[in-house]
């Protein structure tokens, strides 16, 4: 009897950006890719025919029971070694069963708790409350340390060529060595996570029947993904002499997508993703099991330098879920939509409940906003927003907000006042009512308001990264 069998590993992002340092992210996400290579290779040994192969997940279907368990009884150990601290889940069915069977039982092993990958012999000293081995696992540094660069260099390269259709390092320079760069060697300023993915994918990968219908899935949305890349790295870059895009890629695999960027660079990078994946995924409909394409939400989150990398990534995480289940509750669901907060404090742990959703195909509202904000003077309104964010506000508030339309050149605040109701704000306070549809989405139910990433971006994008 035939069996389907399908791997995952679990929390990719994080895991690759538990380190602040550029090598350990081309590492690690190397890493990931060596597995997918190396499960592939593996499977197709014991005769498997491998359906869908990605970056941290394969789909196979084995000749019979005895070659399977050959398989899921070692691959596990084969993560842990040459990945330490990467959780993986497997399941497999009947091949009579079907894929939508497949996923259902990798479901349930995702819910189930990890096991402890620790290393033991019977010297170890055990905690005395578990009887677990009271020693840490091996060192996820040492591993990425030990990956061979070319595997990364080579990884970047074939992004560069693919995307640029030139030979020239993503970060810039002609030599191998500025791979090697730290982020202190990036031009000054504040850098971006963003994390983005497609909405309905899962549902649409429940429905399919049959390994071909699958395979054909896979390779449209791989399409469809780096096609959206090339578009979103030529949008950014269409305005520069040099060509180039100072990014490193952490993840990009179907409709998952994260990356490093200058701030920037950030918000246009990742609404020309949007905008691309929605048009491609449209034009691959049929592969994609659908009657239309598929839409996706992002997350940006903006911070220094110093900032731990996985908190940023779990906090852009959020912000693209919570944009798109307030997208999803709203009158009109098919909408791409993306949110971004700008984080200056690692003191505090930054919520998304306070951010805005904005619809991509209402962006132009959000850029004329940007645009009128410059001539407005920012020190008052910084302050303005200081009191407007407070949990009671105050009467400063309303004087910060007179004072501001005081000394405003009058044409300027009556274009402002435009763009705020544009917006979807009240133009008289600049507040953004919870129960507003559109363009831009309170994610929680506090009053807000769209000026907070008017100012943001007016900070970010202020000039443009010349690299």
């Amino acid at each position: 009897m035939k069996y389907l069998y399908r791997y995952e590993t679990k929390g990719i992002q994080n895991w690759i950006l538990s380190s602040n340092k550029l090598r350990d992210l081309a590492g690690g996400s190397a890493l990931v890719e060596a597995l997918t290579q190396a499960a592939d290779e593996a499977a197709k040994k014991l005769d498997a025919t491998v359906i869908q192969a990605t970056s941290g997940a394969m789909t196979a279907e084995f000749p019979d029971r005895e070659k399977l368990q050959a398989f899921a009884s070692e691959w596990p150990i084969q993560v842990a070694f040459r990945a330490p601290g990467l959780q993986l889940v497997q399941g497999w069915v009947p091949e009579s069963e079907g894929l939508p069977a497949l996923f259902k039982e990798l479901a349930a092993r995702r819910n189930m708790p990890p096991l402890n990958d620790l290393e033991t012999n019977p010297w170890v000293l055990r905690a005395g409350l578990s009887g677990l081995p009271a020693v840490p696992s091996r060192s996820r540094a040492k591993a990425r340390q030990t990956t061979q660069d070319q595997i990364s260099l080579a990884k970047e390269w074939a992004l560069h060529k693919e995307h640029y259709g030139k030979e020239l390092p993503v970060t810039g320079g002609p030599d191998w060595d500025d791979f090697e760069q730290e982020l202190d060697r990036w031009p000054e300023g504040p850098v971006a996570i963003v994390h983005a993915d497609g909405t309905g994918v899962g549902q649409r990968l429940m429905k399919i029947k049959g390994s071909d219908n699958l395979q054909c899935f896979s390779k449209a949305m791989k399409k469809a993904s780096s096609t959206a890349i090339k578009v979103a790295v030529q949008e950014v870059t269409r305005d520069r002499e040099s060509g180039h895009l100072l990014a490193r890629p952490v993840v990009s695999a179907g409709d998952d997508l994260t990356y490093i960027l200058l701030a920037g660079d950030a918000r246009r990078f990742t609404e020309a993703w949007l905008k691309a994946f929605e048009r491609e995924t449209a034009a691959q409909a049929g592969d994609l099991g659908g009657d239309g394409g598929l839409y996706g939400g992002a997350g940006i989150v903006m911070v220094h330098r110093g900032y731990p990398f996985s908190r940023a990534y779990r906090l852009a995480e959020e912000l693209c879920k919570k944009a798109k289940d307030k997208v999803k509750a709203s009158t009109q669901p098919n909408r791409s939509v993306l949110a971004f907060k700008r984080v200056t404090n690692s003191l505090v742990d930054e919520i998304a409940e306070d951010a805005i959703g904005w619809i991509v195909s209402d962006q132009n509202q959000l850029g004329d906003l940007v645009d009128v904000v410059r001539d407005l003077p920012r020190g008052t309104l910084r302050t303005w927003l200081d009191h407007f964010q407070r949990p009671n506000g105050s009467k400063q508030t309303q004087r910060l907000w007179d004072r501001a339309k005081e000394v405003a050149d009058n044409k300027v605040w009556e274009g402002f006042e435009r763009a705020l109701q544009a917006a979807g704000a009240d133009p008289a306070t600049g507040a953004l009512e919870p129960g507003n549809s559109g363009p831009s989405l309170p994610l929680g139910k506090g009053q807000t308001t769209p000026i907070s990433n008017a100012l943001t971006l007016r900070f970010v994008e202020r000039t443009p990264a010349h690299v």
